[in-house]
């Protein structure tokens, strides 16, 4: 009997996750040894980055920007359409390669000044070809639940019309690899893991496909955005009516009920009732309120086998493994959280390996993997500790990362000792930098302990990537600008990280007293049918008014150019490399490509590269004025913020009939587009300075040929280089890499 294992896009393509391998490697201890595993998301992104298929999906964009230019009238929907395409205009698909081969290069991977703008071709590739579903529906590698369709609508999730279009900028994946693979092997099972919402309608137009020519294969689905579907669905009755193509789902942990399920195939049996799986209604069993959930003997588990990830595709220099020695959090008293199935506390309950099972398995996986992620809620501190001992005495060569509590148990010189076991970067959910915020969250935190911990870690020579939120319930401005101010005041003692927003789920304490926290009217969003987020109204602090002193506060905090899965963002495979190279100076790192004032002073031959286009823009349609991307989000927002999801159908009622018609406008009109797809409407005077740079030029050059002073000349210039408008590398069509150095 074969089973074929897949993970769906969109989602990280720099690593594999983990869940498939430990889930293929449980059913290899038990006899099932037939498991394939297939990694569609990066599959797919690679599939669309060939050179026929770039091609294919540059020249079909660009016969429908031009039908659309000359379009008598737009509504809002093809206005943001003409916006992506017009920005795709000018791509050069040829760049594709070389922006993967930097990614994945040992050599130019750590130098930033090539990695920042490989990373922005990627990005805007992925930006480009959602113009073959909906357009802007990517936000990086992920789907915002809200935006043309919501993804918390039983509507628009059972819409095919909908899931077909969300997939369409992989369809020829699917047809032509994935579909022709699948064809070629009789596989008794296909196992789709879904581990984040992002990857719901991906997943969902999977099983479409292959229900349809392979209806007798049994189709499972398990993951993390399954299990909260279930636990968050409002009527559990329609569960099956978004998995209608979906034998079964595994909700919660999966290594047992993947299991049970096998064996009902192996053995020719209907599948029968087990615990943590939801049978699909045909199997003659009501979808109940509650079934039983079983939480695994973790220290049981087999050393996960991550073999049969693709890791020659992934667009990183080396291979990096999650590895979970526990699950649960051991502190499980935090009022905001709402993880895993759990029924009566913050998480799922705390399990944790023992120490020689963590060793063993460290000794194993250390043999093909240096770069390990403790993917876990968190460690415990003396466990830790202990660990980090016994990787330094039995010489383990590996490079680890991990979430860990601010607890005042870790001195500079534990700490050291944490570097010392190959410990680069840690996370750290500082939650707030109030303290009477912390006290209503139950951090069990005293901000000035805080404050000494991360410099402790800093000390020892490893990354701290701090992670809070404002907008929890009672919060003043003054509060939240705490927040703020902490961060700042101890910048040196962290690397990347930042302030979210507080978003209330059903599970946390907080919704289930919400007296408590000053809050009332605690619903689910109307339209939205999975309430995964709830809507609530607060009665103590709150600063609406104040929003934009707030919103500037946090974005002085930022340090990193990009999100998560790119060097910066938290937890990244990325970000960890860098850190290993770089240490607590990764800020230092990134900084230094754009100096290019005091580069020119001593060298003033420096050749300088334009970081994007200077582009003409629309005759009838000035592109500034344009439905864009911060307009849609605005729309959708609005309704949001008082309490309503719309769904597909609502949203295109709402903006096919808002027309725009044909203006006067200047067809001398251009615009400097960035490589990483931001727009700057800049004056003339502007423009005709960057465009000097376009094939490569010195600022000698340009003081020697411009007709500007050299007072205007180091201004704009100084200007250019501070905003990546102007760098001293070019990725050139070619595929050479162009650096003056």
């Amino acid at each position: 009997m074969k089973t074929l294992l897949i993970y769906p896009p969109i989602t990280d393509p720099t690593s594999g996750y983990h869940s498939l391998s430990y889930i293929e490697s449980y059913a290899c201890s038990k006899g099932f040894n037939d498991i394939d595993i297939m990694d569609t998301n990066i599959e797919a992104l690679h599939y669309t980055m060939q050179p026929e298929e770039s091609e294919r999906i540059i020249k079909g964009i660009e016969k429908r920007r031009i039908y659309l230019e000359n379009k008598g009238q737009l509504n809002k929907l093809e206005e943001l359409e003409l916006y992506y395409s017009w920005k795709a205009k000018n791509f050069d698909n040829s760049k594709l390669r070389t922006a993967i081969d930097v990614l994945q290069d040992e050599d130019k991977f750590y130098d930033y000044s090539l990695y920042r703008p490989a990373v922005e071709i990627i990005s805007s590739w992925v930006s480009i070809i959602t113009l073959l579903g909906f357009p802007g529906q990517f936000n990086g590698f992920s789907v915002p639940v809200n935006t043309h369709f919501n993804l918390y609508s039983i509507g628009d999730l059972t819409n095919e019309d909908v899931i077909n279009r969300v997939s369409n900028p992989f369809v020829g994946y699917y047809n032509n690899v994935f579909m022709q693979y699948l064809n070629s092997n009789n596989y008794s099972v296909l196992g789709i893991n879904v581990t984040y919402t992002a990857q719901l309608p991906f997943a969902l137009y999977i099983s479409n496909l292959v229900k349809k020519e392979h209806p007798e294969l049994k189709i499972l689905f398990g993951g993390t955005a399954i299990a909260d579907v279930w636990k968050y669905i409002i009527d559990k009755k329609r569960f099956f009516e978004i998995f209608n193509n979906v034998d079964a789902c595994t909700v919660g942990e999966g290594e047992s009920a993947f299991v049970s399920i096998l064996t009902n195939v192996k053995n020719n049996e209907p599948l029968s009732p087990t615990a943590n799986v939801l049978l699909h209604p045909k199997y003659g069993h009501e979808v109940k309120e509650h079934i039983p959930i079983k939480y695994e003997n973790i220290e049981e588990l087999p050393t996960p086998d991550f073999n049969k990830l693709p890791w020659e595709k992934y667009l990183s220099p080396h291979p990096y493994i999650y590895y979970s020695p526990s699950r649960g959090c051991y502190w499980n008293k935090c009022t905001f959280c709402d993880y895993g199935l759990n029924f009566d506390s913050p998480t799922s309950p705390w399990r944790q390996y023992s120490l020689e099972k963590i060793v063993e398995d460290l000794r194993i996986l250390s043999k093909n993997y240096k770069f390990i992620y403790f993917s876990v809620d968190v460690l415990a501190p003396a466990m830790l500790l202990k660990l980090a001992q016994r990787i330094i005495d039995e010489g383990i060569d590996i490079r680890w990362g991990a979430e860990i509590r601010l607890e005042k148990y870790w001195s500079v010189e534990r700490c050291t000792m944490l570097k010392q076991s190959g410990c680069t970067a840690i996370s750290v959910g500082f939650e707030s930098g109030n303290q009477r915020i912390l006290n209503l969250i139950d951090k069990g935190t005293k901000i000035e302990q805080v404050k000494e911990t991360i410099k402790h870690f800093t000390e020892a020579g490893i990354g701290v990537q701090m992670m809070g939120f404002t907008g929890f319930p009672t919060e003043s401005l003054e509060d939240a600008m705490d927040s703020v101010n902490f961060l700042y005041e101890n910048k040196h003692n962290w690397t990347f990280g930042g302030l979210g927003t507080f978003v209330l789920t059903k599970g946390a304490i907080v919704a289930q007293k919400p007296k408590d926290f000053g809050i009332s009217n605690v619903k689910s969003y109307k339209g939205d049918d999975i309430a995964w987020q709830l809507y609530y109204t607060n009665t103590v602090g709150g600063y609406d008014e104040d929003e934009e002193i707030l919103v500037k506060g946090k974005g002085s905090l930022r340090k990193n150019h990009f999100e998560r899965p790119w060097v910066g963002g938290v937890d990244s495979p990325h970000t960890m490399f860098y850190h290993d190279v770089f240490g607590t100076q990764i800020i230092d790192e990134i900084i230094k490509p754009n100096n290019l004032i005091e580069m020119e002073k001593n060298k003033p031959d420096l050749t300088v590269y334009l970081n994007g286009v200077v582009q003409k823009g629309i005759d009838k349609y000035p592109v500034d004025k344009l439905f864009n991307e911060s307009s849609f989000a605005q729309f959708v927002n609005k309704y949001r913020d008082n309490g309503v999801g719309l769904d597909s159908k609502e949203i295109k009622g709402k903006l096919v009939n808002d027309l725009k018609f044909p203006e006067e406008s200047n067809k001398d009109t251009k615009y400097f587009l960035r490589n990483d797809g931001r727009l700057f409407p800049f004056p003339k005077k502007m423009l005709e300075f960057l465009e000097f740079f376009n094939n490569g030029k010195t600022l000698n050059d340009a003081m020697n040929t411009l007709d500007f002073s050299n007072a205007e000349l180091l201004s704009l210039f100084e200007y250019s280089v501070d905003h990546h408008f102007l760098t001293y590398v070019s990725i050139n069509s070619e595929k050479d890499l162009l650096v003056s150095m």
